[in-house]
């Protein structure tokens, strides 16, 4: 026996398609590909701002090294850069936006539709669209290592395979958690020595205070009074 790959299911439907279960199936395949296409697109975009980054690197090989050492240059590079993580970032946040919207067209193609080719679609989905937006965030990594300063990985991060750029992800939470350690020992240790420093200083002081007081004269109590120490008298001056 044989069967349809997928069916018409008016309760799916209204469950998953949300908003485009009214979409006719020429809608939602238009509204589909269109998508698909914008995020190829992004995708292009943010290569071509990683293909720009790098592009800095070769032109400072025919600069003066004074010139590539100055701070004045390193801001201008690093504006530079700035200004191409922020594209990158805006082409990610479209492009998952664009990914969410197909999701939906791709419900209504398939349980309000019945396309029988839906697993297709799925498949250059998943392939296509998800790599898309898992290279950009690659390259959104990337830029992010560079601007913070971190030691580049010995791989491919920008426009590599999920698996490369999840293990980008996982060097960075290495740095992020280093750095955060070494920012509290630094602060347990400042406190310890100051609370030693303090202690010390008490110590010192009462030493200081316990030296003085012992050279200070003692009051020898008589019978009934004590004897209270006169104060001197001044000395006479003869004049002639």
């Amino acid at each position: 026996m044989t069967g349809k790959f997928s069916t018409i299911d008016p309760r799916k439907c209204d469950y998953y398609a949300g908003f485009m279960k009214h979409l006719t199936l020429p809608q939602a395949n238009a509204i589909f590909w269109c998508l698909f296409i914008l995020v190829l697109g992004m995708m292009f975009i943010s290569s071509w701002q990683h293909h720009r980054s790098n592009s800095l690197l070769d032109l400072e090989k025919g600069m003066d090294p004074k010139q590539v050492n100055s701070e004045e240059h390193k801001e201008h590079v690093f504006r530079q850069r700035r200004g191409y993580f922020c594209i990158v970032f805006l082409c990610f946040v479209l492009s998952f936006v664009c990914i969410v919207f197909e999701c939906f067209a791709l419900f209504n193609i398939e349980f309000c539709d019945g396309e029988d080719l839906t697993q297709m679609y799925w498949g250059f989905w998943s392939i296509l669209q998800v790599g898309s937006l898992i290279a950009i965030g690659g390259v959104l990594l990337q830029f992010w290592i560079i601007l913070s300063g971190v030691g580049t990985p010995p791989w491919a991060v920008a426009l590599g395979t999920p698996v490369l750029v999840f293990a980008a992800l996982g060097w960075m939470f290495k740095h992020i958690s280093d750095a955060f350690w070494a920012r509290f020992r630094n602060r347990y240790c400042n406190r310890e020595e100051n609370r030693t420093n303090n202690h010390d200083e008490e110590k010192a002081e009462e030493e200081y205070v316990n030296k003085w007081m012992s050279r200070a004269p003692t009051l020898v109590p008589t019978s009934s009074e004590e004897l209270v120490e006169s104060p001197p008298r001044p000395k006479r001056t003869v004049t002639m």
